[in-house]
Order: C-alpha cells, then sequence, then structure tokens
C-alpha cells in the first residue's frame, strides 16, 4: 500500500508540474470583443515601404543583400538594402527587412527589441497613420486594414520583442491563389 501510494504522488507531482507554465512562457491573450477593424487615417495609407513601392521588380534596386528565406508562401526571400535604415524620430536606426514573393516586394518588416524603441516607433507610427485596431486586451498589438495595406504593430515586454510590418494585400491575393 505505502508502495502504491508513492507511485500515485510521483505521478500526481509529475502531472502538475508537466502541465504547469508560466505566463511568460506561453500567454493566454484575451480577444477584446468589442474591437473593431481600423484603416489608416485619411490619405495616410502607405504606397511603398521606406521609399519601395509595392510589385516593385527586385532586380530594380540597387544594394540588395539576401538575409533569409521563409518558407511560407513558396519562399519569401527576405533582404536588406546597403546604407538603409528605418531612422526614429529620436535618431536610433533600425534595420528593415524587404521580403519579396516571386521577386517582387511584399512587406516590410522592422524589429524591435528595446522598450524605448517600441515607445518611439509606436508614438511616430499612431502620429502618422491614426491609433491602430487592439485586438487583444492584453497586448500590445495593433491593426490597420486599408484598401491595399495590411499593417501590424507589436511588442512583447516580457520578450523584449516586436515588429512592425507593413504589407501589400493585392500580393497576399496572388499568393494564396498559387
Amino acid at each position: 500500500m505505502k508502495k502504491r501510494m508513492i507511485i500515485l504522488c510521483v505521478f500526481y507531482l509529475l502531472a502538475v508540474l508537466g502541465c504547469a507554465t508560466s505566463s511568460k512562457d506561453s500567454p493566454v491573450y484575451i480577444r477584446d470583443p468589442n474591437c473593431k477593424l481600423v484603416s489608416f487615417k485619411p490619405g495616410s495609407e502607405p504606397d511603398a515601404c521606406n521609399g519601395i513601392k509595392w510589385e516593385t521588380q527586385l532586380s530594380t534596386l540597387a544594394g540588395m543583400k539576401h538575409v533569409r528565406t521563409d518558407p511560407s508562401h513558396g519562399g519569401i526571400e527576405f533582404y536588406v538594402r546597403q546604407g538603409d535604415a528605418f531612422k526614429l524620430e529620436n535618431g536610433k536606426q533600425l534595420k528593415i527587412e524587404y521580403g519579396f514573393w516571386k521577386e517582387k516586394f511584399y512587406v516590410g518588416v522592422i524589429t524591435i527589441r528595446e522598450p524605448d524603441e517600441w515607445n518611439v516607433i509606436k508614438e511616430a507610427v499612431f502620429k502618422k497613420f491614426g491609433v491602430g485596431a487592439k485586438p487583444f486586451l492584453n497586448r500590445e498589438e495593433y491593426l490597420w486594414v486599408g484598401k491595399n495595406i495590411v499593417m501590424s504593430l507589436s511588442y512583447d515586454e516580457n520578450l523584449k520583442f516586436g515588429a512592425y510590418y507593413m504589407r501589400s494585400e493585392a500580393m497576399e491575393k496572388k499568393m494564396a491563389q498559387k
């Protein structure tokens, strides 16, 4: 009987410890039931990302260096442009990656590592495009859905990581057809 009790206690502890996770490891996001889609403030929907117009052919751009391949949609090739950066109002510069699908410009992505970067970029984006929809009550994430562009801005304080991206909706539709 004593042996059975020990085995049951061990299984119980393993089950409890095995199922326990901290909110830092796997956060649960709470949807905002009142969240509505938000577009860009009038006249601000971008027709380009950092000067590169949507669907621009990669071969027409100088100084592009391949940095990685994302296997989604049959392969999105990411590049950085020599001497190029996303400039924050505080003077700091962040690396911007440009994603191309079938050699056409599809998405621009900026990664955010520090809280001060997050605060500066969030303020600048809100000022330029308006405040985006906030789909989660407990997550710093904002979305804009325009006629031609979808844009997202997010930051996770626990991970000290965020992203600001904008992508072509027309390209997304073409990618979905393939």
